[in-house]
């Protein structure tokens, strides 16, 4: 077989040299299939060509190659690429996160490969074949480096085999769409901060633009408060001294050194926050010095939509934080803004051409202004919540400037300008974007596009960003720009509506300010940056659904999902997802019962037999953030919910929860007069905290990290060459996991590469049924009895060689309780027994992983609400032994659920991850014993 640097279609993600690619699958080849045959050297056998190192990524890996001579021209007797065997067709991929490629002369072990094989860590199948050696000889690199070749005496098939498997890998220099992720997003942002504390000068400052007295200095420290620096880092600190030395007299400076203190929250800056409120507040142009509603740059300029933008910015900040605001410099602002847009939807700098940089300006001020003054349909009217008492806009400002920049959409440049401000208008883009609550703007994912566009961009060796004009030309102001799209865009989602009707009916969102302003205390109570967004259904997949950990499907009239919809949402619920129905009922709202009796049947269809039951005072979501007082609960409210997949995954609320959460801005103002509806507005907030604190745990995937969808496809029971993995039936409340083991079954197959088949149904404990079985599941709620007969059957089976693993759903002490009392009478002289930390289950010895440090979950209800207290060690198992061999292993803590869905937080136990590598290696056990 040949493999030479010129015979590869190199495709390259970032900083990888072909030649060490291919030097190293050589490698990782020799010391996989190395055996007693040694090598003997041919002149033309496998040429290598060695390169620079490279790092983690993942890679396409393509092969073509030939065995022993290669064909050669007869003219030049050089080798004939042309008749190359090709063998592009057999593709594989290798995602590279978790291991690191040894420098050249370091010894390579088969684990680095295997790591590297599978991102996941879990072996493959083939592993177990005899082809792996244990050795650790370092490879003789002395003959690759000098050009002498190699070639295989004996096993020139396998390897022919392996390659075209592991072939050539391939990479570009362009990082590819799907490429993109939270480790490259952070390694960019670290270059950029090491950027900006380079540049830093030991006053604090950073180099002033002209004419501003701090305005360059704010946005550097903004960025890295933004980007993840800490407000204890001597670079914010030294940054900080100096921005309280200076009283700005500029509105880039104001508004930016306004926002830098708001973004830090110290109590000692709010006497900073209201005088420079007080000095926005009477710069803002009137009817006699300029365009009303708007700002200039200082003293007498007349006012303009960039510096209008980020005072706006600047006062809804120090609104949000609780400092008095004159509402009318939001209603100035507001139309301001309104009147400036043009017809097409966009805004442009005054009434010129639209650009995207206003435009995003525009979206971004209206929704600002227009939240700081309450102007949706909920109202207080006379001591009471209104919630339907508006009508919809279907001119809506905010909508047609995203309609517009959904067709003119660029992350490469800004549309619509040719003045350089590129990375200004990212900024700008972030910023309508999180507030409008979109992950889409039209069709474009425009987190993850920017992202990539901006690591392209990003100097290779100092780490900067640099563009052309107004600001971009300068490193600082650009590379601030940059680390405040990346840093401020990878806001974890805790919550979202789903948009499930048409633009023109907004039923689907009559209260649009509700998710902004929940979050705004989901945050103050998580201690951090996190953000919303609005999911639209149509053409989504259940992997854009669970981007979103709680949907929120608000309405009043009668649902009409289609099948594949109804299906859509069930398939997001088993894979993790929670949904709250929230009615718009009551309140001047009507009769919500349409809206009820179409959610009841939807919950029927997805689990027969379920009903919308009240959820008791015990139930976590009246106190796992923090403890709702039911006396100050709305008349005749309660939540009802839907238990599905070891939890509460569907919600549902006669009265509008998200029409009070639009109200929730009187709750970060002291001295409000409106007492009783405040109780009872603080009491919806607090209902929903406790709503994303029960469904995430505070454990939430980053924007970029993509969602596992588990796949419980199971394979034919009856092909050769399957290993077969039944759930026992039992009458012990196992059926809210009955996917657990097709689920792990598929992940198995997907990751180990083991032909497992779940068995569809569960099979009753009988010789006929258990034949063919090698691990029979056994897991449950409640207590239950084996019949003697049973008893005897099970038995019997553990004594011909199965294995029976059992686990107590989310860590139920009844069935744990009737697990151990029923094994003991089925195995009377092999009583169950903890699991040393060194049993070969728990340790790499059936090529599986190392378990000796998984993380043990346990939720504790606290005075502070739900806390899932985390642990490290090996994992709590059970075994029962015959003759040496284990027949049982019992987990007292929940495997179960965690192999039912993705976010059953709520039980003691294990992730999803953890969960299925415990059973891979009990599988794999089963197998060798």
């Amino acid at each position: 077989m040949v493999i030479q640097k010129h015979s590869f279609a190199v495709m390259r993600r970032r900083g990888l040299g072909a030649n060490v690619v291919v030097n190293w699958i050589v490698k990782s080849t020799v010391r996989w299939f190395r055996g007693p045959d040694r090598f003997a050297s041919t002149p033309d056998a496998l040429p290598l060509f060695i390169g620079r190192s490279f790092s983690h990524h993942q890679y396409t890996i393509r092969a073509s190659g030939c065995m022993s001579h290669c064909p050669r021209t007869a003219e030049s007797g050089e080798m004939d690429r042309n008749a190359l065997p090709d063998f592009s067709s057999q593709t594989a991929v290798m995602t590279q996160t978790e291991f690191t490629i040894p420098d050249r002369a370091a010894t390579f072990r088969n684990d680095d490969a295997i790591a590297g094989a599978l991102g996941s860590g879990i072996r493959q199948n083939s592993f177990r074949m005899g082809f792996l050696a244990k050795s650790t000889t370092p490879f003789n690199e002395e003959a690759i480096l000098s050009g002498q070749v190699w070639r295989f005496a004996a096993r020139r098939c396998v390897i022919v085999a392996m390659m075209v498997l592991v072939g050539v890998l391939v990479v570009t220099q362009s990082v590819a769409a799907a490429g993109i992720d939270a480790v490259a997003v952070q390694r960019s942002l670290d270059r950029g901060i090491a950027y900006l504390r380079k540049t830093q000068e030991p006053r604090g400052s950073w180099q002033e633009y002209g004419g501003q007295s701090c305005g360059a200095s704010a946005l550097c420290t903004l960025a890295l408060l933004n980007a993840g620096v800490s407000r204890d880092d001597p670079a914010i600190v030294n940054a900080m001294k100096y921005l309280r030395s200076i009283q700005a007299g500029e509105t880039y400076s104001v508004s930016l050194q306004t926002l830098v203190y708001c973004q830090l929250g110290a109590a000692g800056d709010l006497p900073r926050i209201r005088r420079n409120v007080e000095w926005l507040e009477s710069k803002q142009k009137n009817e006699t010095n300029g365009a009303a509603g708007s700002w200039g740059y200082g003293g007498g300029t007349a006012g303009d939509p960039s510096n209008a933008q980020f005072a706006l910015l600047a006062l809804g900040a120090a609104h949000d934080l609780g400092v008095e605001v004159d509402p009318l410099v939001f209603e100035r602002a507001l139309a301001y803004w309104v009147d400036l847009q043009q017809a097409g939807g966009g805004w442009g700098y005054g009434r010129t051409t639209p650009s995207g940089s206003m435009t995003c300006a525009g979206i971004a001020s209206v929704i600002i202004a227009r939240g700081r003054l309450g102007g949706t349909s909920s109202s207080i009217v006379n001591g009471a919540v209104q919630c339907c008492g508006g009508e919809s806009d279907d001119d809506d400002p905010v909508e047609k400037g995203l309609k517009w920049l959904a067709g003119h959409f660029d992350v490469r440049n800004n549309p619509g300008s040719n003045k350089g401000t590129h990375y200004y208008y990212l900024y700008a883009l972030e910023r309508a974007a999180r507030l409008a609550g979109r992950r889409f703007i039209g069709d474009h994912d425009w987190y993850r596009e920017g992202a990539e566009q901006l690591i392209s961009l990003q100097d290779g060796f100092q780490g900067f960003w640099k563009g052309n004009g107004f600001g971009d030309d300068d490193p600082n102001i650009a590379t601030s720009f940059a680390l405040l799209f990346l840093g401020k865009g990878k806001r974890q989602v805790v919550v979202g509506n789903l948009q499930y009707q048409t633009a023109a009916n907004q039923d689907w969102q009559r209260h649009p300010d509700a998710m902004r302003q929940l979050v705004r205390h989901v945050e103050r109570q998580w201690g951090r940056d996190l953000t919303w967004q609005t999911v639209k259904f149509e053409g989504a997949t259940v992997q854009d659904l669970l981007q979103t950990p709680v949907l929120v499907v608000s309405g009043g009239a009668k649902l009409t999902f289609t099948a594949a919809e109804s299906d859509l949402l069930k398939e997001y619920v088993d894979q993790g997802g929670s949904i709250l129905f929230d009615a718009n009922g009551g309140n001047g709202c009507g009769n919500p019962e349409p809206f009820r009796e179409s959610v009841q049947k939807l919950c029927e269809s997805w689990y027969p037999g379920a009903q919308l039951d009240r959820l008791p005072p015990t139930h976590p979501i009246w106190t796992a953030e923090r403890k709702v007082d039911f006396d100050e609960l709305p008349q005749d409210f309660w939540v009802y919910g839907v238990q599905a997949c070891c939890r509460t995954a569907v919600f549902y609320v006669p009265q509008s929860l998200t029409c009070r959460w639009e109200l929730s801005d009187i709750l970060f103002r002291r001295g409000d007069k409106e007492e009783p509806v405040r109780q009872e507005i603080d009491q919806s907030v607090r209902i929903g905290e406790n709503l994303i604190a029960y469904a995430t745990g505070r454990e939430l995937k980053d924007k970029l990290e993509q969602r596992i969808v588990m796949n419980g496809e199971t394979l034919d029971s009856t092909e050769r060459g399957v290993t077969r993995v039944a759930m026992l039936a039992l009458d012990a409340g196992g059926e809210e996991a009955f996917r657990a083991v097709p689920n792990v079954s598929a992940i198995i197959r997907d990751k180990a590469m083991i032909r497992v088949a779940a068995a569809s149904d569960a099979v009753a404990a009988e010789a006929e049924t258990l034949r063919e079985v090698s691990l029979l599941w056994v897991h449950g709620r409640t207590d239950f009895r084996w019949t003697p007969t049973q008893r005897d059957e099970l038995a019997m089976f553990v004594r011909n060689g199965g294995v029976i693993l059992a686990s107590s759903i989310c860590g139920s002490e009844a069935f744990t309780e009737a697990f151990r009392r029923e094994i003991a009478l089925v195995l009377p002289g092999s009583p169950l027994q903890t699991m040393p930390g060194d049993h070969p289950v728990l340790l790499p010895t059936y090529d599986g992983f190392d378990l000796r440090n998984v993380t043990l979950r346990k939720p504790t209800q606290t005075a502070r609400g739900q806390v899932i207290n985390k642990r490290t060690s090996p994992p709590i198992l059970e075994t029962a032994t015959i003759d040496g061999l284990v027949a049982v292993v019992f987990s007292p803590l929940d495997i179960s659920c965690a192999l039912e869905s993705q976010n059953s937080v709520q039980c003691p136990g294990y992730g999803t991850e953890d969960a299925a590598k415990i059973v891979t290696n009990i599988l794999l056990m089963t197998l060798r014993q």
